[in-house]
């Protein structure tokens, strides 16, 4: 199987911050609100007071305000399809796996419109509460074991220094840096 990390590398961007910028364009006092939250939270964070779960449900929670958020996300995604990358689009199977500490509730939308089955993201309840930990990491691939304990990884994509130990169980793995694409090795300088 082919795993693929979802923001800056078959995405142009961080979905993240573009569900916030979509978000303010058309609920931008909620949205507003919502950020100064955040702020304050964040520096309890930084202080090893609260763990970075409670900041990502922060700045994410205004999605769970919104009346019939479901239509909100999945409008997010028609509006922001264009953004995955040709290079993946070219190459992408039904079988891939998509592996994100994005939410679930998008990035499995995302999937679902590019004809991939399996998605494996941070998941939240219906308030917007991080359900175990945000999907970063070695949480990527314990969640891999976890959903395909079989699992035999083919090739792992990705952008970020944090996904090393998914590049680590592949047997060809690639680091992605907009649309050019190199090998990854043991020690590789991000």
């Amino acid at each position: 199987m082919n795993i693929y990390d979802f923001d800056n590398t078959i995405y142009d961007g961080d979905s993240n911050k573009d569900i916030i910028k979509y978000a303010f364009k058309k609920y931008p006092g909620l949205v507003f609100k919502t950020l100064r939250k955040t702020k304050k939270i964040n520096k309890d964070y930084k202080r090893g007071l609260v763990e970075f779960e409670r900041v990502k449900e922060t700045m994410l929670s205004f999605i769970f305000q919104i009346e019939n958020y479901p239509k909100f996300i999945n409008d997010f995604v028609d509006s922001h399809i264009k953004k995955i990358k040709p290079w993946y689009m070219a190459r992408k199977t039904e079988n891939d796996v998509i592996i994100s500490a994005s939410y679930e509730l998008w990035i499995g939308v995302f999937a679902s419109r590019l004809g991939v089955k399996n998605v494996i993201a941070t998941r939240t309840d219906a308030e917007g509460k991080i359900l175990g930990r945000n999907c970063k990491g070695e949480e990527k691939v314990r969640r891999l074991y976890e959903i395909l304990p079989a699992a035999q990884v083919a090739s792992a994509y990705s952008d970020d220094e944090s996904d090393v130990p998914l590049l680590n169980i592949a047997t060809r793995a690639y680091v992605i840096k907009g649309n050019k694409m190199s090998t990854y090795f043991k020690g590789y300088k991000f």
